[in-house]
C-alpha cells in the first residue's frame, strides 16, 4: 500500500493467485506469507493494470463512436442513452446544441 498499490487491485491479484493455484498440492503452492514477501503479487498486479488500461481504451473508443454519430446525426443516435449524452457533454466532447441537433435530449 505504501508503494501506491490500490487495495482493490491487490485484492484482485490475491484472488487471481488463489484461482491459479487451485488444486495445487502442498509442495507446489506458495504460502501467502512468502507470496507477499517475494512480491509475487506484482505479476498479478501488472496483469490487472493491463486489463484496466485495455478497458479505458475500449471506453474511449466507444465514446469516440458516440461523438461521431452525434456529429454526423447518424440514425444510430437513437440508441444513445441520456446518461451517455450527459457524460459526453461533461467531458466536453460534444455540446448540448450538437446533442439536440442529433435529435437527443441534452
Amino acid at each position: 500500500m505504501k508503494a501506491g498499490v490500490k487495495p482493490d487491485d491487490l485484492l484482485q491479484a490475491v484472488k487471481a493467485n488463489a484461482e491459479e493455484s487451485k488444486g495445487y498440492t502442498r509442495s507446489k503452492v506458495c504460502f501467502w506469507d512468502n507470496w507477499f514477501k517475494m512480491r509475487r503479487w506484482e505479476k498479478g498486479l501488472a496483469q490487472i493494470q493491463a486489463e484496466h488500461e485495455k478497458a479505458r481504451e475500449a471506453e474511449a473508443k466507444g465514446r469516440a463512436s458516440l461523438v461521431e454519430w452525434i456529429h454526423e446525426r447518424h440514425p444510430l443516435c437513437r440508441h444513445i442513452t441520456n446518461r451517455q449524452t450527459e457524460d459526453l457533454i461533461a467531458l466536453k466532447l460534444v455540446t448540448p446544441a450538437q446533442v439536440r441537433a442529433a435529435g437527443l435530449q441534452a
